[in-house]
């Protein structure tokens, strides 16, 4: 029998996982099993809409118990620990549900493994940053971002803030999660006002967003990115361009000009790097953030046995060209291609290579506005491209849970059913 081990069930793994379940499930010759750490998937790009708790997490957590039941697949909540290549085996950490400090190490052979581990954010060791900063790389680091803005508008109604000082809200990182969660927190902080939380109306809350680089949403175009700045700053949000972050502390940001601003609640975006168990690994090949570098056949540069996808893998097309950036669509197709090409291994054949067709990007601005370039020279903007942006989510609901479980969980919520329906 053929053991295929995932390790990681974000977008690209558990959307493999899909595939290879639903076209292995009545073989006797196959084992499939999915280890992540977490119970629930969650779909990272919208991390940012459960730290501001504008996502409903019961319509839009899958979890991995009931859908390894549907799908005919094992599934291990656990952690990577460490390879043996030689032994074909992988170390997994397993804790007591009950109990985090019962915890045993389990040895699992595999035949071919796949590493879908996604990425985290880069520090870039800059001091104070781990210790004054809040994350968005998990649905954990979102929800300690959300309790603890709901904990501060709580002191405001309370009055242990003092409503005639300036409240600064800074996040570092002018990329697609920077941009989409600061626009997030402005609204979040005028609906409350108007809601929940009227005290919230006398107090001046100042949100600044800094990058290093010279303009925001650097990996877009020019134009694109000079669209969202009119937007942001239409929104009443301060744009710091080049402007390095030299250190953090409990009340500053600091810059390598010399210069600092107040921050009460800081969040880090910028940059990624590989999760640090890829990190700790030896024997294998990695680039300079630690993300392990693969042929186009998506296998590492160190074992044929050992293939990587997504964020935590350095897929480099063409020489004259970067690597594949860390964006869900590479994932998906990654994914879609992997499920096939191990029909290639599992039959003895050469394998396929992969080829990446950029599909664009598309930026949310809150939940009625978005902006973004598709088909490398359209763009579009506004309600239009908001629609465009939950369509892309659809698209990987549909490829984890099929038409019908999407078409129905999309009652729930505000996405367009005539869109909807061309897009099925």
């Amino acid at each position: 029998m053929h053991r295929i081990i995932i390790v990681g069930g974000g977008a690209g793994g558990l959307e493999l996982m899909t595939k290879l379940a639903d076209t292995f499930n009545k073989s006797k010759d196959i084992s499939l099993l999915l280890i992540d750490k977490n119970l629930t998937h969650i779909w990272k790009p919208l991390l940012h809409e459960v730290a501001s708790s504008t996502l409903n997490l019961n319509d839009n957590e899958v979890n991995y118990i009931m859908h390894s039941y549907e799908h005919k697949y094992d599934y291990i909540q656990g952690s990577l620990v460490d390879i043996d290549k030689n032994k074909k085996n992988i170390s997994v950490e397993i804790s007591s549900t009950f109990d985090e400090n019962n915890k045993k190490i389990e040895e699992l052979s595999y035949d071919t493994l796949i590493l879908a581990l996604g990425s985290r954010s880069n520090d870039f060791n800059t001091p104070g940053v781990k210790e004054n900063c809040y994350f968005l790389d998990t649905k954990a680091e979102a929800e300690n971002i959300y309790k603890y803005i709901y904990s501060t508008y709580l002191d405001i109604r309370n009055k242990f803030i003092d409503l005639s000082q300036v409240y600064n809200v800074a996040i570092v990182g002018a990329g697609a999660t920077g941009v989409e969660l600061i626009t997030e927190l402005v609204h979040l902080k005028k609906n409350l006002a108007e809601t929940y939380f009227k005290e919230t109306q006398k107090l001046s809350i100042q949100f600044t967003l800094i990058d290093a680089s010279d303009r925001i949403l650097s990996a877009l175009s020019e134009e694109i990115s000079n669209e969202a700045e009119k937007v942001l700053s239409q929104m009443g949000i301060q744009i710091l361009k080049k402007h390095r972050v030299a250190k953090v502390d409990s009340e500053n940001i600091y810059f390598s000009d010399g210069s600092k601003i107040p921050a009460d609640l800081k969040i880090w975006t910028a940059g990624i790097k590989a999760p640090d168990v890829i990190e700790k690994l030896e024997g294998f090949e990695k680039d300079n953030i630690g993300r392990l570098k693969v042929y186009a056949t998506l296998q590492t540069y160190s074992d044929p046995n050992i293939f990587a996808l997504g964020d935590c893998a350095h897929c480099q097309l063409d020489s004259k060209k970067p690597p594949l950036g860390a964006r869900a669509q590479v994932a998906s197709q990654q994914a879609e291609f992997l499920a096939q090409a191990l029909e290639y291994r599992l039959k003895d054949k050469s394998l396929p290579l992969f080829k990446f067709s950029d599909k664009g990007s598309i930026i949310s601005l809150s939940q009625d506005n978005a902006i973004g370039e598709v088909f490398s020279n359209l763009n579009i903007y506004g309600t239009f491209a908001r629609k465009a942006y939950e369509a892309l989510y659809r698209i990987h609901q549909i490829n984890i849970n099929g038409v019908k479980n999407t078409y129905r969980l999309s009652q729930k919520d505000s996405i367009n059913k005539s869109l909807l329906k061309k897009i099925f």
